[in-house]
């Protein structure tokens, strides 16, 4: 027997359209719609994507521009955008690359918006916790106002988010999470980005030392979902998991994969960040190139503990055992890189 929230998702309209399809939300959202019986297309810049091919769905190419957008999304249903851009690269506020990176997007955001407008469509949006209202010390509060002025994702995922939350209070249906750093299996980032891979290649024996919240993809699928299937249109859902110190979850992650390692060093999060920032820096300034897997520490800092927010209580999420969330990323790059 179906509940009348389950009986309502069930019912939504099963003609989904992913963007960021392979990314690590998109593919757990795109699984979540197949189970749910849903005819899903995922539209990729790749000609024949590996992580896709072996599932039933409707695999579409498109430009980075997405100029296409609009005639893709006819005749579906829900348009869900996981592939929001994270300009990561540091620089200075106001500067012509910091404006054009910002300014390129939110005029994506605003084609994607457009799309769903256009084919009257329900948007799902996935946004960032850093854009979430922050209750900390003096000291961290100093600390994410600079890191917020060496990078400008802090201000592109705001003002994406903004430019969403604009167009819900226009009338579109947009629902619009808010996650907390997400894990979970179908993740095919290179190395230097994927956290549970580093850890089985014995590559974190140093990490910032500091308390964040971790999500499981597919609980984020569900919340999708749910938000839906809830109409709650128009406002940012944080979605919380487990708070975990990053040293402990390092050491715990390697436990359930079998392996014997010393706890990593601990090393504190404001001053790596900083000393990353003016690194990065020296290397620009005498012409060499930036290392790009130093531009992650200054996201890293800023997750914090998160607690269930009313949202994410009312939508009645159940939150995955964090073991069963690491276990089953650790199984899935293992059958993923055997050697």
């Amino acid at each position: 027997m179906y509940t009348l929230m389950e009986l309502r998702m069930l019912k939504q309209g099963t003609r989904v359209l992913v963007l960021g399809a392979t990314g690590h939300i998109g593919q757990a959202v795109v699984r979540h719609a197949l189970k749910k019986g849903w005819q899903v297309t995922a539209l990729t810049r790749r000609d024949r994507p590996d992580s896709l091919l072996d599932l039933d769905i409707n695999l579409v190419r498109i430009d980075g521009s997405l100029k296409s957008l609009s005639e893709l999304a006819a005749g579906h249903d829900l348009l869900v955008d996981a592939a929001a851009p994270y300009p990561l690269s540091p620089g200075v506020p106001g500067s012509e690359s910091w404006r054009s990176q910002v300014d390129a997007a939110v005029d994506r955001m605003e084609l994607v918006i457009e799309a769903a407008r256009r084919n009257h469509m329900r948007l799902a949006y996935v946004s960032s916790c850093t854009t979430l209202p922050r209750q900390e010390s003096p000291q961290r509060a100093a600390a994410a106002v600079w890191r917020r002025s060496v990078s400008p994702y802090f201000d592109a995922k705001a003002a994406m988010e903004h430019a969403v939350l604009a167009a819900a209070r226009d009338g579109l249906p947009a629902v619009i999470v808010n996650p907390a750093a997400f894990l979970g299996p179908w993740e095919y980032r290179a190395v230097e980005g994927s956290f549970v891979r580093l850890v089985l290649e014995g590559r974190l024996q140093m990490v910032l030392d500091q308390t964040m919240c971790v999500i499981d993809v597919r609980d984020v699928a569900e919340a999708i979902d749910r938000a839906l299937a809830c109409e709650m249109y128009g406002r940012s859902i944080p979605l919380s998991g487990h708070n975990i110190g990053l040293p402990a979850l390092v050491t715990r992650t390697a436990r359930l994969a079998g392996m014997n390692s010393m706890p990593p060093f601990p090393l504190h999060p404001d001053v790596v960040s900083a000393s990353t920032y003016w690194t990065q820096t020296m290397l620009r300034a005498g012409g060499f190139p930036a290392v790009s897997a130093l531009n992650f520490i200054p996201l890293i800092a800023d997750v914090l503990p998160m607690q269930p927010s009313p949202e994410q209580v009312a939508l009645g999420v159940t939150i995955r055992p964090l073991d069963q969330t690491l276990l089953d990323a650790i199984a899935f790059h293992r059958r993923r890189h055997p050697d």
